[in-house]
């Protein structure tokens, strides 16, 4: 997938968990509001759409892109 498009895809939680997972970065979903997040540091990485779904590039701005 071209940067382009992978910045306008939709990404399921564990395809989104799987791209961190590539940059060592332990993503979960948080209970209280499906939001994706670091482990880690508690940061928010993405926010979920009303489909259950999280903007690609949200998470590619998370890992730096």
């Amino acid at each position: 997938m071209r940067y382009w498009e992978a910045c306008e895809a939709q990404v399921t939680v564990a395809e989104a968990i799987a791209e961190c997972r590539r940059h060592q970065i332990v993503a979960v979903k948080r209970e209280a509001d499906a939001a994706l997040i670091d482990q880690e540091s508690g940061d928010v990485i993405a926010h979920v759409d009303e489909h259950g779904e999280y903007y690609g590039g949200d998470i590619l701005g998370y890992l730096g892109y």
